[in-house]
This record gives C-alpha cells, structure tokens and sequence, in this order.
C-alpha cells in the first residue's frame, strides 16, 4: 500500500464517520423535537384540565354554603395555580440541547431532559397527588361536616384515593417504563452503555 492509498483510507474513513455523526445529529435532533412536542402537549393538556377545574372550584367557594366548604373549594383553587407554576417552573428549568453543541455534549443534554422527565413522573406524589388529595377529602369532610350522609362520604373517599392511586400508578408505572424504554433507545443509537440505566 503507498503512502497515496493510506492517505485516501483515510479521508474516506472521516469521510464516512463524518456522515454517520451528521446522521446521528440528525437522529438526535429528530428525537428532541418529538420529546419536546409530547412534552408539551401533555403540559398544555394538564394546565387546560387544572384551569378548568380551577373556574368550577372558584365557582363553587362563591356559592358554598359554609366557611369549611369555602376553605375547601379554594383550596383546590390555590392547588391548581400551584400545579400550573409548578408544571411551567420545571419546563423552564428543563435544559433544551442546542444543536450547534458537540454531538456528546448534545447527547448528554437529552440524556438529561429523559432524567428529569422521569424524577417528574416520580415525583408526581408529592407536587400532585397528595395536594389534590387533600384538597378533596377536606371537600369531602365540609359535606360530611354539614350534615352528609355516612354511606355518600365512604364512597366518595373510596373513589377520590382510588382515583389518585390510579394517576399515582399511572405516573410511576407506564409512564417512567416509557421514558426508560425510550432513554435505552437514545443510548442504543449512541452505542453507549453508560447511558442505558
């Protein structure tokens, strides 16, 4: 082999491996805007359904019948706007990967969004769950409070926690298998066996 011949391997072997980092860019790139879109769809849907509940709950306190009942109501109020910062907070402080990044830095940055998306699904207990809770069952004590009946306030106790339960194991089952499935993939399409956790 010349020394002409081991120049040219060479150049097409950058050749090549600079064409497998452009695609793999591209890859990634492709994959940020579709975490990035799911994202924020699943936020707008949440902040619709908060502001929601938010105009039903302050509807409610401007009619309730008593104090108890008012506190409750405007607790689920202050919940939502605590929900909607909350949710908006931890999409600002989510570090978007800038392409012009080097393809590791890049591809860490993601590695990084699919860690904090599953610490959020893990998390959801505590920001979410327990607050809603909370603020139901104390709606659910100003009705017994004021003259429910027993057997209306066990069933709506039974369903308000199973309904938190599901969301609960809804947040921290299918969806953090989903984000680690997906995580896996990103490191299998970096060839990277330390991302795959």
């Amino acid at each position: 082999m010349t020394p002409t011949d081991e120049l040219r391997q060479l150049w097409q072997s950058d050749i090549n491996e600079a064409i497998d980092q452009r695609e793999l860019m591209r890859e990634l790139e492709r994959r940020t805007r579709n975490f990035d879109r799911m994202n924020r769809r699943r936020d707008f849907r949440d902040i619709v359904a908060m502001l929601v509940v938010a105009v039903v709950y302050f509807w409610f306190a401007v009619r309730a019948g008593t104090t108890f009942e008012r506190v409750a109501d405007l607790w689920l109020v202050v919940f939502c706007g605590w929900f909607i910062f909350y949710l908006r907070r931890y999409a600002k402080l989510s570090r978007k990967p800038v392409p012009e990044q080097t393809l590791d830095v890049y591809r860490q940055a993601l590695v990084e969004r699919y860690d904090g998306q599953i610490r959020l699904a893990k998390s959801v207990k505590y920001w979410f769950i327990l607050p809603m809770w909370l603020g139901q069952m104390l709606y659910d004590i100003a009705y017994w409070v004021n003259g429910g009946k027993n057997i209306k306030f066990v069933m709506v106790t039974i369903f308000v926690t199973a309904v938190n339960a599901l969301v609960w194991w809804l947040n921290e089952g299918p969806a953090v298998r989903y984000l680690k499935r997906k995580r896996r993939e990103l490191a299998v399409l970096v060839g990277e066996e330390g991302v795959a956790k």
